[in-house]
């Protein structure tokens, strides 16, 4: 198919045949900023956000403020590994699974 300058259509095949010239589109409405979203003067917006919302927040900060790595701790572990010291209790890893299940729901 090929497009002429007159905006109609030549097919392949079809030897001159040609169809009808393109039809303009609507012309476009543009409706003022005022009339799409009324405000009445003296409102304003509230944003309400749920408990768990809120506590994911408070969760995030906590997160976001504290620091990636704890490197006192490292450094206490791999000495307790270095002297021999150094014990996997399994049900106190279980249980602080079972508490960070609890907090993300």
């Amino acid at each position: 198919m090929n497009f002429n300058t007159n905006n109609t259509l030549d097919t392949a095949g079809t030897k001159g045949a040609r169809s009808k010239p393109a039809t303009p589109s609507a012309p476009e409405t543009k409706i003022p900023a005022a009339d799409v979203n009324p405000v009445s003067k003296g409102a304003s917006d509230q944003v309400v956000l749920s408990q768990e919302a809120q506590t994911l927040g408070r969760l995030q900060a906590k997160i976001n403020s504290s620091p990636d790595i704890d490197l006192d701790k490292v450094a206490e572990i791999r000495r307790a590994i270095a002297e021999g010291r150094f014990e996997i209790n399994p049900d106190r890893i279980a249980e602080n699974m079972l508490n960070q299940n609890d907090l993300l729901g």
